[in-house]
C-alpha cells in the first residue's frame, strides 16, 4: 500500500473514533451489555438444562436398577441350574 494511502486511512479511522456523536457512546456499551446478558442468559439455561438432565438420567437409571439385578440374578439362577 502507498504511504499516502495508509495515512490517509489512519486519518479517516481517527476521524470516526474523534467525530462520533453521542448516540454512538452510548449505543456501542449498550450493545456489549445486551450481548452481555444473552451470553449469560444462555449459560444459565445451559446449567438448568444439565439440572434437569441429570434427574431425568437419575431416575432412568433407578428404573432400570432393578431390572439389570433381576437379569443377573436370572442368568445365575440358569448357570447354576435352579
Amino acid at each position: 500500500m502507498p504511504e499516502r494511502l495508509v495515512s490517509e486511512s489512519i486519518e479517516q479511522a481517527y476521524r470516526q473514533i474523534v467525530l462520533k456523536d453521542a448516540n454512538d457512546l452510548v449505543y456501542i456499551p449498550t450493545k456489549r451489555s445486551i450481548h452481555t446478558k444473552q451470553k449469560n442468559h444462555m449459560r444459565e439455561a445451559m446449567v438448568k438444562g444439565y439440572v434437569e438432565m441429570s434427574q431425568i438420567n437419575l431416575s432412568i437409571c433407578s428404573e432400570c436398577l432393578h431390572v439389570e439385578y433381576e437379569a443377573e440374578h436370572m442368568v445365575e439362577r440358569l448357570v447354576s441350574g435352579g
